[in-house]
C-alpha cells in the first residue's frame, strides 16, 4: 500500500512567508520602536510630575528592543542602580504607597495607538 502527496504548494507558501518575514519584521520593529519612544515620553512626564524624586526617576527611564527569529520584543522602565532605585515610586514601600502612575497604563495607551499600524502591515502581506 502506498500514498502520494503533493507538497509543492507548501514549498511555495514557505517561500512566500519567508519573503513576507523579510519585509514585515523591519516594519514591525519600526512600530515597536515608535511605541516605546512614546511610552518612554509618557512615563517620564508622569514621573516628573510628582516632584524631585520623580524627576530623578524620569531621567533613568529607557527602553531596549530586540529582533529575534520569533519576533520583536521590547523592555521599558527605569535602569537599575543610581536614580533607577527610585522605582519604589511605582510600587510603594513600607512607608508609602505608589506615587507615580503604574507604567502599564502608559504602555497600554501607546500599544492601543499602534494596533491599527500593525493591522495595516498584516493586511498588506501579499
Amino acid at each position: 500500500m502506498s500514498a502520494d502527496a503533493d507538497f509543492s504548494e507548501m514549498r511555495n507558501l514557505a517561500f512566500d512567508l519567508g519573503k513576507a518575514q523579510a519585509t514585515v519584521f523591519p516594519k514591525f520593529r519600526a512600530i515597536v520602536q515608535k511605541t516605546m519612544v512614546d511610552t518612554k515620553k509618557d512615563m517620564r512626564a508622569e514621573a516628573a510630575a510628582v516632584g524631585q524624586e520623580g524627576a530623578n526617576l524620569s531621567s533613568t527611564i529607557s527602553y531596549e528592543t530586540k529582533e529575534t527569529a520569533s519576533g520583536v520584543t521590547a523592555i521599558i522602565g527605569p535602569v537599575e542602580g543610581g536614580p533607577g532605585s527610585f522605582a519604589f515610586l511605582y510600587y510603594g514601600n513600607s512607608k508609602n504607597g505608589p506615587i507615580v502612575k503604574d507604567p502599564l497604563f502608559a504602555l497600554q495607551r501607546n500599544v492601543d495607538k499602534a494596533i491599527p499600524f500593525f493591522e495595516k502591515i498584516l493586511g498588506d502581506i501579499p
